[in-house]
């Protein structure tokens, strides 16, 4: 076990990224920026108050994209375990298991969000053990939603320490991305506004967050795979 370093993890989510990085995005690009981009463009601003948001504005803006968003990582999931497959195939073997793996993420959102609340370290650790490998687990070993959340637990027991640093350490990553993106995004958009394309401008502001979902839920999967690669015999 002495692979799945913190850095030797992030080099094997790497190496599998940046090896298939244009079928990947080519992929993932349906599911995760085009609704990224049609709701910053055409969901209206989510109001101040949590209070006042509505049910027809959490569907267009948040479980729409991340049903979407989920389905693309299983179907890139796919596409890392099975290379020699096609993105048709990819999104054929995803869709029966798409359910079942929604609902493990329901599961284990529970104890994740409660350790959240509780102090924020032990939701990273809860996330390490069960939804670090979920996406892996649910395309290599197919299982009802609690026998995919207890097999993640099983497997990543060896390497919780390694696993809980790396989700810390990815946080930052994750932030960074979100960063970049953003600041990308807005200095583009102040261009475009000078030039009287306030139009442009939002299109690019959406685009950019869209390509940083996209990025995410690609590395997402990546790491998932290899470190299901190195645990599961």
């Amino acid at each position: 076990m002495q692979r799945l370093s913190v850095p030797a993890i992030w080099d094997g989510m790497t190496a599998l990224v940046l090896g298939d990085l244009s079928r990947l995005f080519f992929v993932a690009a349906p599911f995760t920026l085009l609704p990224s981009v049609a709701v910053q463009l055409f969901v209206p601003p989510l109001p101040p108050n949590p209070l006042d948001v509505s049910g027809q504005q959490l569907l267009w803006a948040f479980l729409l994209p991340a049903l979407l968003g989920n389905f693309a990582q299983l179907a890139i999931t796919a596409l890392m375990l099975r290379t020699s497959i096609t993105p048709r195939t990819g999104f054929a073997v995803a869709l029966p298991l798409w359910p079942g793996f929604m609902v493990a993420l329901l599961l284990a959102s529970a104890p994740v969000a409660l350790g959240f609340m509780l102090l924020v370290l032990p939701s990273f650790y809860l996330y390490a053990r069960l939804l670090f490998l979920l996406s892996a687990v649910t395309v290599a070993e197919p299982a009802r939603p609690l026998a995919l959340l207890q097999r993640s637990w099983a497997l990543t027991a060896p390497v919780q320490a390694q696993l809980f640093l790396f989700v810390i350490v990815a946080l930052f990553g994750v932030v960074g991305v979100l960063m970049m993106t953003s600041v990308a995004g807005a200095a583009l958009d102040v261009v475009a506004r000078a030039l009287g394309l306030e139009a442009v401008g939002r299109f690019v502001v959406a685009v950019c967050g869209g390509i940083a979902s996209t990025i995410v839920a690609i590395a997402g999967a990546a790491v998932s795979v290899f470190v299901y690669r190195e645990l599961a015999p």
